[in-house]
């Protein structure tokens, strides 16, 4: 990026091999600005320098927002997402470059994912890895990204499978900036060229597609239900090579703690949820989840219900949340999906969705496909 009018920060072009860096103190990785509104600030200086490089200013990629070159580059920044997504805008409308989300993913490295990335490379492998992604997935993408676990057993394939709420200008490009810089991670982690990916998009291909079989290969599908990047099982299940355990018990813990800091304003409930819909497939108990919030059981208890909700309530609706997210995926079995939530069997969740939602699961399946047919005949 040497043509570039401005350069990445010093910290942000360090290309992560070993592990080992101190951990940040408390609020240097991000400060306590609100988790659910905002991004870190070095996922939009990639941008800035890549639109840089053809001549844009600073200021032109910056209008329509009180920030600056200065401000963007003091470790630990985040942007609230108005501002990003008025930033997207400006760098799509000056460049007009349709694929310019692909380009900043690729700028991706480790280090730009600050301790994240080093957890990545302490999980064993890339199980872990997407485990460790949609677990603390909002302290890369706010609260209008949500990452869940993508599973297709039938054919031996896993991953991610991604929603996001997006103005329609920037909808592509935040698509493409994610999973483009999920492969490019994927690559780093395995030292190794990704094969076999399959990406699936919720829009129509666009006129030239090269830019994004170069990065994903000839597998990708337009107009998709689902946002889904997936690798087969064989990939997922393949040894990282600078896997530490120890190095991931510490840095999941400082990843933890990040999280929490950034939720500290929330209630107890807000937290309950968040927690809960991190830790999706391994829902933890009343007792537990008290734990993890520094409180007794029974003081836990009591705040709940100043909050009028119980702990029951609370992770009912997140099971709610993701039986849908799994239903969306036509490839999974009912029964797996028990499974997934922790149920003993499929009668048990089958009851269990009947009360939260009256309606059956293959009953509400069948109704989501049509609703999501019907949205994609629409936007043709």
């Amino acid at each position: 990026m040497s043509t570039s009018p401005f350069s990445l920060p010093h910290h942000l072009a360090l290309d992560l091999t070993t592990q080992g860096a101190t951990l940040p103190n408390k609020g240097h990785l991000w400060p306590n600005s609100p988790m659910e509104s905002s991004i870190p600030s070095q996922y939009l200086l990639v941008l800035i320098a890549l639109a840089g490089e053809q001549g844009y200013s600073m200021a032109a990629l910056c209008e329509g927002t009180a920030l600056n070159l200065d401000a963007l580059s003091s470790p630990g920044t985040r942007v609230e997402e108005h501002d990003a997504d008025r930033i997207i805008a400006n760098a799509l409308m000056a460049t007009g470059d349709p694929a310019l989300g692909l380009a900043v993913g690729q700028q991706l490295n480790l280090g730009a994912h600050a301790v994240i990335g080093q957890t990545f490379m302490a999980c064993a492998d890339l199980v872990e890895v997407l485990d460790t992604l949609v677990r603390y997935g909002p302290l890369l993408t706010g609260s209008n990204t949500e990452l869940s676990r993508y599973e297709d057993p039938v054919n031996d394939r896993a991953g991610l499978m991604l929603s996001l709420e997006s103005p329609p200008l920037s909808r592509r490009f935040s698509h493409e900036a994610i999973f483009s810089a999920a492969q490019k991670t994927i690559s780093d982690l395995l030292q190794m060229p990704t094969a076999d990916l399959e990406v699936h998009f919720p829009y129509a291909s666009p006129a030239d597609t090269t830019p994004l079989t170069r990065i994903f290969g000839e597998k990708i599908r337009f107009n998709a239900d689902n946002a889904i990047l997936s690798l087969p099982g064989s990939l997922m299940r393949q040894p990282v090579p600078t896997s530490n355990p120890i190095l991931r018990t510490l840095y999941d813990a400082e990843c933890a703690r990040l999280l929490a800091d950034l939720s500290d304003t929330a209630s107890y409930a807000e937290r309950t949820l968040t927690a809960l819909d991190k830790l999706q497939g391994q829902y933890p108990q009343l007792e537990q989840m008290a734990a993890m919030l520094h409180l007794s059981p029974r003081t836990y208890r009591r705040r709940l219900q100043q909050e009028s909700t119980t702990f029951q309530v609370l992770l009912d609706t997140i099971r709610l949340k993701h039986a849908k997210q799994y239903l969306r995926n036509d490839e999974l079995s009912v029964d797996r999906i028990a499974l997934l939530l922790g149920f003993n069997d499929a009668s048990n969740f089958r009851r269990a969705f009947m009360q939260w939602s009256e309606a059956s699961p293959t009953q509400w399946r069948k109704i989501s496909m049509a609703n999501a047919r019907l949205h994609k005949t629409s936007d043709l």
